[in-house]
């Protein structure tokens, strides 16, 4: 969809490497690990979770101990899963696909390499997304909740194949300066 939609590329040219990044790390990630953990985990380690997701938002406002672990899932979610999970195993993916190693060792030095010098832009563009849809998402009911995240994350998967997503960042025709204080993104060519 970016590079169609975005980067004006006719279908001829759209890099099926780039595609195939986002294929395997949407199914392997998204679908599976972050289903586990949201779902089967997050409701162990945060009890009052399913109940307090069925109550109405006026229960809600009086429920402190479920408003306390709605808060813990945000906190955890945006500073444990998402920094130190979810990027370094995004970007060992995108070196799986676009690497020229066939050493699973490199992938993951050269992925958790990129991810160390792109971390700043990253996180922050990951908070200002994933904390106010986090706050919205882990107080619908969970039946809800992962089809919520999964559109938030269709858009957030368009923004880091936009940012992100090219096979050699230094080598691509556009070079993009991201602009995280929430002004706009800038093309240069």
């Amino acid at each position: 969809m970016v590079q169609v939609v975005v980067e004006k590329k006719k279908w001829n040219e759209i890099d099926l490497k780039r595609n195939g990044i986002f294929v395997v790390f949407g199914f392997a990630y998204l679908g599976g690990f972050q289903y586990w953990l949201m779902v089967n985990k997050f409701n162990k380690w945060f009890p009052t979770r399913a109940r307090f997701a069925t109550l109405t938002l006026g229960e809600k406002l009086k429920d402190t101990a479920g408003m306390i672990d709605a808060l813990k899932m945000v906190a955890f979610d945006v500073f444990v899963h998402l920094p130190l999970i979810y990027f370094p195993c995004y970007y060992t993916c995108k070196e799986i696909v676009t690497g020229t190693s066939w050493n699973p060792l490199v992938w993951m030095k050269d992925g958790v390499t990129k991810y160390w010098n792109n971390k700043e832009e990253d996180c922050l563009a990951m908070i200002k997304l994933w904390g106010p849809s986090d706050c919205i998402q882990f107080s619908m009911p969970i039946h809800i909740s992962m089809p919520f995240r999964h559109l938030v994350s269709f858009f957030w998967t368009a923004y880091v194949s936009f940012t992100r997503g090219g096979s050699n960042e230094e080598d691509n025709k556009l070079k993009r300066t991201l602009s995280v204080s929430g002004d706009s993104a800038k093309i240069e060519k």
